[in-house]
């Protein structure tokens, strides 16, 4: 224990070099504002949406007391930037009157904000569960409250989705109102580069079960030109996107325990893998580059559209995007932008999800209980309901460029999410613990300093298993 505390408090002195960027698409460090507005959807739009949801909402709906329900995140949930309107933001104003109300914080100071707020008896509303840092972080420091006195969890509207429900539970309090599961990291890549080297498009390759770990390489290991700054990788989510490839997170939540697989061969397998990648020199050199990814955002996304990056494991908020947002991959449009899910280990081997909550939290406090509920209520049915989850594919076509086989592959990365996802929690716990696992998760892939995983590993796994058994003893 006392090695333990020792390297602990290295860590500590040590964490802000290493830390992390936030995923979401350039918004890691400040509120995500726009001076471009929102397209709202359209009255009849709107009316078709209201009439698809009336079986749901039952015949005796009415006008919420209070319609304010108060959202504490570094981004906006309302439209914004050229983005078309969600469709549970429109049924949640048309049927309640509700409107959600932003109050605005950053990625680093968010937990900060909500700390003091809660603290001054001046809570919001609602925190995001998507960022997968928030369970169970925040019921272990009180932050947020059980959902199942304000959420009748037994209706049929949300006991279709239990599984998901609780998985961040603890004990029989459920902490999070999971929406749906969705896909955390996918990788994109600009397919007329591909075409270019001469590779095979890795979505015929996944269509066909060859997309593995030594075509991937392969594809890496060639692509590599420093010399003309072409560089596989970039991002900051490349590592964890490989190593859940095996079906294992670094950090997992099973039965209401901590559970780390630090020491598992799994995960030695796909770091060693990372670590001959980028041996072989096919990560951007972030430590010559201040630590940041090639171009203004944190995924990359420059180097994919000029042909200096193969590929980049991110989110699909990355491409769920307006034009604008998207030029940087190449022309959405005209097909030169596409993704698939990260390879496989091995042809005998399953593809498995990185993967990701659409949920929220209720703030402990909230002033608004009845609002939280009648909208997390809107974001259900509108998940559920078929001729409103059509509204948002037509905008990913009409507004946003997409092509078939886009959305045949978002439809595939949502299959397997659901059958074969891998939940990460290395952010989720503590402080110490996200700052330990936050130099050990890079230590295989940067490209100064570069380690062995054998070496990282053993410089870390005692003061891990230490602050788990600490967690866990919390949780009870």
């Amino acid at each position: 224990m006392r090695n333990a505390k020792k390297l602990l408090a290295l860590v500590a002195a040590m964490a802000s070099v290493f830390s992390l960027a936030a995923c979401g698409k350039n918004d890691s460090s400040t509120e995500s504002t726009s001076s471009i507005a929102g397209v709202d959807l359209d009255s009849s739009t709107v009316g078709n949406i209201v009439d698809a949801a009336s079986s749901q909402l039952g015949e005796s709906v009415e006008k919420l007391a209070n319609p304010k329900v108060q959202w504490l995140a570094h981004y906006d949930i309302n439209p914004a930037d050229g983005k078309v309107e969600d469709p549970s933001i429109a049924l949640f104003r048309e049927v309640y009157g509700g409107e959600v109300e932003w109050v605005q914080t950053d990625w680093n100071s968010r937990y900060t904000k909500l700390a003091s707020l809660v603290s001054a008896n001046t809570a919001p509303d609602m925190f995001p569960a998507d960022d997968m840092d928030a369970f169970p972080m925040g019921a272990l420091k009180n932050m947020f409250q059980p959902i199942d006195d304000v959420i009748d969890l037994g209706d049929e509207l949300w006991s279709a989705n239990k599984a998901s429900l609780d998985q961040f539970a603890i004990g029989d309090k459920h902490y999070v109102a999971v929406i749906e599961t969705q896909p955390n990291l996918v990788c994109i890549y600009n397919t007329n580069t591909i075409d270019e080297c001469g590779y095979d498009q890795p979505a015929d390759l996944y269509k066909s079960g060859e997309w593995t770990w030594d075509i991937f390489q392969e594809y890496c290991v060639e692509f590599n030109d420093d010399s003309q700054e072409k560089y596989a990788l970039d991002g900051f989510w490349y590592w964890d996107g490989i190593t859940h490839t095996t079906g294992k997170p670094f950090i997992g939540f099973e039965d209401g325990k901590i559970v780390s697989n630090i020491d598992s061969p799994e995960i030695e397998k796909a770091q060693n893998f990372i670590y001959d990648l980028i041996k072989a020199g096919s990560g951007f050199p972030r430590h010559l580059n201040n630590w940041a990814t090639r171009g203004s955002t944190d995924s990359g996304s420059e180097g994919l559209g000029a042909g200096l990056t193969l590929f980049i494991p991110c989110g699909l908020y990355e491409v769920e995007e307006t034009l604008a947002n998207t030029a940087d991959l190449g022309s959405v449009a005209d097909g030169e932008v596409m993704f698939v899910p990260m390879p496989k280990v091995d042809e005998n081997s399953d593809y498995y999800m990185p993967s990701r909550i659409n949920g929220y939290c209720l703030v402990s406090g909230a002033p608004n209980p009845e609002g939280f509920e009648a909208f997390m209520r809107c974001k259900r049915i509108c998940n559920e309901d078929e001729a409103i989850k059509q509204i948002g594919i037509d905008t990913l076509v009409n507004d946003y460029g997409w092509t078939q086989d886009m959305l045949d592959m978002r439809e595939e990365c949502y299959r397997l999410a659901n059958e074969k996802p891998v939940f990460e929690f290395y952010n989720a716990v503590t402080k110490d613990i996200k700052d330990v696992m936050g130099q050990l998760v890079v230590a295989t892939s940067s490209t100064g300093g570069q380690k062995t995983w054998a070496e990282a590993r053993a410089e870390n796994l005692e003061v891990i298993e230490y602050l788990i058994d600490e967690a866990n003893a919390q949780l009870g």
